[in-house]
């Protein structure tokens, strides 16, 4: 069940429905590139613990993963961006969103690829 709540087919439908496969994987080609650098950003302002530059990162981020329908990546930066943390709490958030990024961005080519 939280398989299917960590992306937003419908989201990813209609992107289908306008842009087509190729449309699609473009799009998530792109944001391969930005999340990257998105991610080094994270870390340095963790590793320096400037709360603001973190802050303001996570919200870029959980825009780039709206975007694209990864909404369960998404709320973990929205906790970063606005709610009150400490801060091991949140570099343990940053520690889960980093070890799913991978296998939620998958299951975005998993659905693709049953939906085309």
């Amino acid at each position: 069940m939280a398989e299917k709540s960590a992306i937003d087919t419908e989201l990813l439908q209609q992107y289908l429905d306008t842009l087509g496969v190729e449309g699609i994987k473009s799009t998530l080609t792109t944001f391969d590139g930005i999340i990257q650098s998105y991610a080094k950003l994270l870390h340095q302002a963790a590793k320096d613990r400037n709360e603001d530059e973190l802050r303001k990162q996570a919200h870029k981020v959980k825009g780039a993963c709206s975007s694209i329908g990864l909404t369960a990546l998404a709320k973990m930066m929205e906790k970063i961006e606005k709610e009150d943390w400490e801060w091991p709490v949140a570099e343990r958030v940053l520690i889960e969103w980093a070890d799913a990024v991978i296998p939620h961005r998958q299951q975005i080519e998993a659905w693709l690829a049953k939906h085309h």
